[in-house]
């Protein structure tokens, strides 16, 4: 069969999905590095971001469900090598954030800067419940009201202040990937 003039030829889809993979990996990984660092981003009245579920909310908006659940295995498991939690937690949580928001952006929401704090606050709440439950509520921590009030949800607040930031972040690597096809 003849090859259509608008298609590209195979092995130039392969090597713009190689580099789009790059450039989103880079992305995560550029993220995980100014989240783990202790003293780069400043603490605001004992609270640190958590940049990579904004991160994965945003990649999932670009590139659907099975790209959100993908970068969200990759920034969960990079996530997991430096926190004190159960390797794989955050990656399954993550997984399933990417996922569903790549689902709704495809399914029923259009990709805009809105949608985008919408999904972010829906996913930093959703991480955060779970977090708490499993690593203080089932684990019988003393005072776990306190620990959800003085240190998870101020963490998730200032997650979702600097969400657009990582939003830009993203839809410029899109766009300049989209350029280059």
């Amino acid at each position: 069969m003849e090859q259509k003039l608008s298609e590209k030829p195979p092995m130039r889809k392969l090597s713009d999905r190689y580099l789009q993979w790059t450039a989103y990996g880079l992305l995560i990984l550029m993220t995980i590095l100014v989240q783990a660092t202790p003293k780069l981003l400043p603490p605001v009245f004992g609270a640190r971001p958590l940049l990579i579920v904004p991160l994965v909310v945003c990649i999932a908006m670009f590139v659907g469900p099975i790209g959100g659940a993908s970068a969200g295995i990759a920034g969960g498991i990079l996530w997991d090598l430096y926190a004190d939690r159960l390797l794989g937690f955050n990656a399954l949580l993550l997984l399933v954030i990417g996922c569903a928001c790549g689902l709704l952006i495809r399914l029923l929401m259009r990709n805009n800067l809105l949608t985008a704090m919408l999904l972010s606050a829906a996913a930093l709440l959703f991480q955060g419940l779970m977090d708490w439950f499993f690593n203080c509520l089932l684990l019988a921590e003393a005072e776990p009201l306190f620990i959800l009030v003085r240190n998870i949800l101020p963490n998730l607040a200032y997650s979702l202040v600097l969400a657009p930031a990582l939003y830009g972040l993203t839809y410029l690597t899109a766009k300049i990937l989209k350029k280059r096809e």
